[in-house]
């Protein structure tokens, strides 16, 4: 293994079912070791039912079929409720175990949404940007992060790249 990895993570719930059911995975972010995922999951808190979920880290090798894990590598996972992660506050961070063993630390960020019916429609672009790349133009990007109640930064969305432009315009997305 010659470069990093190139991590997504896979969500399962277990209610009273015997069986996993996914919820969903994040975006695979490539060559990083310390990815922050822009992905968020919705999920209705039911106080009176115990929620069990699992968090799933794998090394995407192969792109072209992702949600197939028989391809993916492994790299470690961490089970715990929905309660706990709502106990938490804003962030719940604990260890990734893989065969038993710790295997990284995963948090995750956490917030209440309620009647939160309202959406917003982006447009963005820039113009002039400088020059990043040492070998022609560079690949901007857009990240969009909002403040939680501690004051922290989370992220919420994060763009495919603009190849070869300084003077950049994503498509809308809301």
């Amino acid at each position: 293994h010659f470069s990093k990895s190139d991590p997504a993570v896979f969500l399962y719930s277990r209610g009273r079912e015997v069986e996993w059911t996914k919820v969903g995975r994040t975006e695979v972010i490539d060559n990083n070791l310390n990815p922050k995922f822009s992905t968020t999951f919705s999920m209705e808190y039911r106080f009176e039912e115990i929620q069990n979920l699992q968090f799933v880290v794998y090394d995407v090798d192969n792109k072209h079929h992702v949600d197939n894990i028989d391809k993916q590598q492994l790299l470690g996972t961490m089970e715990c409720t929905l309660a706990e992660i709502m106990a938490a506050g804003v962030h719940l961070t604990k260890s990734l175990k893989l065969q038993g063993k710790p295997a990284g630390i995963i948090t995750i960020h956490s917030e209440e949404v309620r009647n939160s019916n309202f959406i917003v429609d982006f447009q963005l672009s820039a113009t002039k940007l400088d020059k990043k790349d040492v070998f022609g133009k560079s690949d901007p990007y857009i990240e969009i992060a909002k403040v939680q109640e501690g004051g922290e930064f989370t992220l919420v969305y994060r763009s495919q790249p603009i190849m070869k432009t300084l003077s950049p315009k994503w498509p809308a997305f809301e």
